[in-house]
């Protein structure tokens, strides 16, 4: 997918979701909206540690109810508004990062997983303990960022956090660090003896990701009035994962359509009961894995190269590209 055509479909989405509150006054589907933009910024999130590190971390939805917790945690001790906790959860939520990160990034591959999966688990037995300072299991209320009932502010808020993402996620990686981060993913051996900085890639990467997951965690926050452990559990990390895998692992905007395609269909099957959920999302997921390999951003892209007369080359590394495009470009500076 061309820069011009990320940018048209991205430029798309936003208008249509800057004129979901003009033209919608349903409470209910302008909730799902503000649930949307917080899924969105956590898959993109994940999608940018995974697909483009190649670090497949568990901890993201605990980071999230760091981000949230922090909120809470700043407004009762420094006295800051629900608005102003957003920025200060984040870089709360990115201190832990960082630390999470200097120790699971000595270990690779699966115990990578593992070690963050441990994490998570900690982090919510943790929560659920320290009652006097989360309100363990029955959660602990925080101020909302906007007065009134009125969902408006929110959708509005989370797609500019939305927007603000997916900007910055472009532009980092079509920097210089991007193309390390991408040739860590393809072969980090390789990225190694070409001269890329392997740890402090991935360590930066884990900072960044954990900065955005405390914001969104934070939004959560701010707009539900009330944080339990159960924004952190195994379900919600799940969930996560199922929308960047439907959407496209890899590619920069495959997040936003695996969020509006599961979460529209979760909303759809409300009735049959939220245990049901995770259950249609893995069944949706594993139909995209067996038949659409690339996501529906990988054929969406497929097809409009087929649309504009794409040659067999192009598809060929759409599907699976025998040298990674990063390893390519390194390798030619490496050689000049």
């Amino acid at each position: 997918m061309t820069r011009g055509t990320r940018l048209g479909a991205g430029a798309a989405l936003l208008v249509l979701g800057a004129c979901v509150p003009l033209f919608v006054d349903n409470p209910v589907y302008l909730d799902l909206a503000v649930f949307m933009a917080y899924y969105m910024v956590l898959a993109g999130s994940w999608n940018l540690l995974a697909g483009f590190t190649g670090e497949y971390s568990f901890a993201h939805a605990a980071l999230a109810a760091v981000g949230a917790y922090g909120a809470v945690l700043v407004q009762e001790t420094l006295g800051a508004s629900p608005m102003a906790s957003l920025p200060l959860a984040a870089l709360l939520t990115a201190a832990v990062g960082l630390l999470l990160g200097l120790f699971a990034l000595r270990v690779r591959g699966v115990y990578l997983s593992l070690v963050t999966f441990a994490f998570a688990g900690a982090f919510a037995v943790m929560v659920s303990g320290a009652t006097s300072l989360t309100g363990g299991n029955n959660g602990h209320t925080s101020g909302f960022l906007f007065m009134g009932i009125d969902k408006s502010p929110y959708v509005w808020l989370g797609l500019g956090i939305v927007a603000l993402y997916f900007i910055l996620q472009s532009l980092v990686l079509d920097s210089r660090w991007g193309l390390f981060a991408q040739a860590v993913r393809d072969n980090e051996q390789v990225a190694a003896g070409l001269g890329v900085q392997t740890v402090r890639v991935k360590l930066v990467a884990f900072v960044y990701t954990a900065f955005w997951a405390g914001l969104a965690g934070a939004l959560y926050a701010g707009y539900v009035g009330l944080v339990s452990p159960s924004i952190s559990d195994l379900t919600e990390m799940g969930m996560i994962m199922s929308f960047v895998v439907v959407g496209g692992l890899g590619w920069r905007l495959g997040p936003i359509l695996g969020v509006l395609v599961l979460q529209y269909i979760s909303f759809q099957a409300r009735g049959i009961g939220a245990e049901y959920t995770l259950m249609i999302f893995a069944a949706v997921a594993l139909a995209v894995i067996v038949f659409v390999p690339n996501g529906l951003a990988g054929a969406a892209t497929t097809a409009l190269r087929r649309l504009r007369g794409g040659s067999r080359r192009w598809a060929d590394e759409t599907a699976a590209p025998s040298e990674p495009p990063a390893m390519r470009v390194l390798v030619r500076n490496k050689g000049d």
